[in-house]
C-alpha cells in the first residue's frame, strides 16, 4: 500500500463516481448515543487528493442500506437504520440521491418496505431490483421484491410469485448477480443458490454449494461468461461476527443444464469481511478481511490479487490498518485500489479486545501491472455509446493492445459490491486506432457509466476514461 490519508470518519459505505471522484457515507467516530439523524458523507478527489464534507442535511440514517449507480450516474441509496436501532437492525423506507454533478443529497419515493441490509442490484433495463432486509421492528427479513424506475421515479411491489424463497432473518445483503440471461442469480450467503427470471417474477433452486453458508463472502460474475464465482466467507452469523474463515472458493457455470458448484484455487489466507474487486487489467483483488471469530479479531492485511489465465491468488503488500467488518474499496479510473472503513475501534464488537483504530485513515494500492512498463493511452473516445455499436479509440499504442473493456465502477458496503461488471469487447486494430464493438444489450453491460480501458501486451492498462450507455439505449 503506498498512500494514505484521512477520512475523518468512518466510512461504511462507498461508491465510485462518473466524476472520478469517491462518495463515503458512515459513522461519526465517538458519536453521541444515540447518534445524530443526519448521516457523515465524504468526497475524496484521488487527483486533487483532497476530501470534502457532503454530510445529509435531513434526518435518516442511511448506514446499513442497499446501494447501486442509476443509468445517469446518481447514486441511489435503499432503506437504513432507525435511530436509535433495535437488536437486529430496523429498517428505513427511505429512498436518497447523491448527485455527483451538484455534490448535493435528496430524498426520493419511499419504498413499498422499510429495509436494513437489503441488496440493490440492476437489471437488464436499468431498473432497480431491491431483496432482503430487515423490516421497522429489525425482527422479520421482508420477503417482498421491488423494483425503482429511474424515469417515472417509483418503486413496484412484484407479485408474490418473486418472493425471496430464503427470506431467513440472518441471510441479510444476498450475493446477487446479473447474468447474461437477464436472469439474477443469488449465490449467498445461504448454501441454496436461487435463480431469479425478472420476466416473470418466479425464482428456480439451484445447486448448493460444497462449503455450506458462506456469510460475508466476495462474489463475481467471471468476464466474457456465466459463471459465478464465491470467495471465502465464513459458516456463521453469530451475533458479533462468524466463527472462523475459509480460504475456499468455489465457482457455478449457470450456462450448463444442471449447474453444479466446483471448488476453486485456495486463497492464501482465509478471510470473511473482505471486498473482493475487478482490477484494470480484468483480473481479481482481494483487499482486507478477518480470519474470525468476531468481525475484527485476526484481521488480514495481505492483499491477493487471482489471474484467470493461471488460476492462482499471489499474495501482494500489507495494508497499515484493520480492514474488516465495515471496510470498502474502489477501483479508481488511473487503476489503482482505493481502501477506507472498519469500526476497528468498537470494542463491543470485537468480544473485548482492543484493535488498532486506523479506521479514519484510507490506503491506496498500486497493483503490479503499474511498474511493468509504459503505459498505453487513449486521446479521445465517446463520452456516450449505444448497444451493438460500433466505435473507435484514438491511441498511439494501437497495435500493442490485447484487450479492451468496460468496469462498472463499484458501489459497495459489508463485503459487497452489489453491481460488478467487466465486460471484454472485441475489437481491432487500425492505425492509430481501435475499433470497438459495443455490448449488445442490457444483460452484458446495464445502462449506466463504465470506465473504459485498453490494455497492451505486457498486461499494463491505461487510465480509464468514462463512457455512458444511456438508459435510452436499452
Amino acid at each position: 500500500m503506498d498512500d494514505a490519508g484521512n477520512t475523518i470518519d468512518v466510512m461504511i459505505h462507498s461508491a465510485l463516481l462518473n466524476t472520478g471522484k469517491v462518495l463515503m457515507w458512515g459513522i461519526l467516530q465517538g458519536a453521541p448515543d444515540p447518534p445524530p439523524l443526519w448521516t457523515p458523507a465524504k468526497l475524496y478527489d484521488p487527483i486533487a487528493n483532497t476530501i470534502t464534507d457532503v454530510s445529509t442535511t435531513f434526518d435518516g440514517d442511511i448506514v446499513c442500506a442497499g446501494e447501486s449507480i442509476l443509468p445517469n450516474g446518481d447514486v441511489i441509496v435503499a432503506g437504513g437504520t432507525i435511530i436509535p436501532t433495535v437488536t437486529g437492525g430496523a429498517g428505513l423506507a427511505n429512498t436518497t440521491f447523491f448527485n455527483p454533478a451538484t455534490g448535493t443529497w435528496t430524498q426520493g419515493t419511499l419504498m413499498n418496505n422499510p429495509r436494513w441490509y437489503p441488496t440493490t442490484v440492476e437489471v437488464g433495463n436499468g431498473n432497480i431490483l431491491v431483496l432482503s432486509g430487515h423490516n421497522q421492528t429489525g425482527t422479520v427479513s421482508v420477503e417482498q421484491l421491488e423494483t425503482y424506475n429511474q424515469t417515472t421515479g417509483v418503486w413496484t411491489g412484484l407479485p408474490p410469485s418473486a418472493n425471496d424463497p430464503d427470506p431467513g432473518p440472518e441471510f441479510l445483503y444476498p450475493r446477487m448477480d446479473l447474468l447474461p440471461s437477464g436472469k439474477v442469480f443469488k449465490s449467498a450467503p445461504a448454501q441454496q443458490s436461487d435463480m431469479f427470471n425478472p420476466t416473470t417474477n418466479t425464482w428456480a433452486h439451484l445447486a448448493k454449494m460444497n462449503f455450506g453458508d458462506r456469510y460475508y463472502t466476495g462474489h463475481v460474475l467471471i468476464p466474457g461468461t456465466s459463471q459465478v464465482m464465491v470467495v471465502g466467507g465464513t459458516p456463521t452469523n453469530a451475533q458479533g461476527g462468524g466463527s472462523y474463515a475459509t480460504n475456499t472458493t468455489e465457482t457455478i457455470d449457470l450456462s450448463q443444464p444442471s449447474p453444479i458448484w466446483v471448488e476453486g484455487a485456495t486463497l492464501d489466507d482465509p478471510r470473511y469481511n473482505h471486498m473482493l474487486l475487478f482490477l484494470a487489467d480484468g483480473s481479481l483483488i482481494v483487499v482486507g478481511g478477518n480470519a474470525g471469530p468476531g468481525h475484527y479479531s485476526q484481521p488480514v492485511q495481505a492483499a491477493e490479487i487471482y489471474s484467470f489465465a493461471t488460476q492462482q491468488w499471489t499474495l501482494m503488500a500489507s495494508q497499515l490498518g484493520v480492514r474488516a467488518y465495515h471496510s470498502v474499496a474502489n477501483l479508481l479510473p488511473d487503476g489503482r485500489v482505493f481502501s477506507a472503513g472498519s469500526t476497528s475501534g468498537d470494542t463491543w464488537m470485537n468480544n473485548g479486545q482492543t484493535l488498532p483504530t486506523y479506521n479514519h485513515y484510507f490506503e491506496i494500492f498500486s497493483p503490479p501491472y503499474l511498474y511493468n512498463g509504459t503505459r498505453p493511452t487513449i486521446t479521445s473516445s465517446p463520452a456516450t455509446i449505444s448497444y451493438g455499436q460500433q466505435f473507435s479509440i484514438s491511441t498511439p499504442d494501437a497495435d500493442t493492445i490485447s484487450s479492451v473493456a468496460l468496469a462498472m465502477p463499484s458501489a459497495d458496503t459489508h463485503a459487497d459490491d452489489m453491481n460488478q461488471h467487466y465486460v471484454p469487447l472485441q475489437f481491432s486494430i487500425g492505425a492509430g486506432s481501435l475499433t470497438v464493438t459495443a455490448p449488445v444489450n442490457g444483460n452484458l453491460a446495464p445502462p449506466g457509466y463504465y470506465m473504459l480501458v485498453i490494455v497492451n501486451n505486457n498486461g499494463v492498462p491505461s487510465v480509464m476514461p468514462f463512457v455512458q450507455i444511456p438508459l435510452s439505449q436499452s
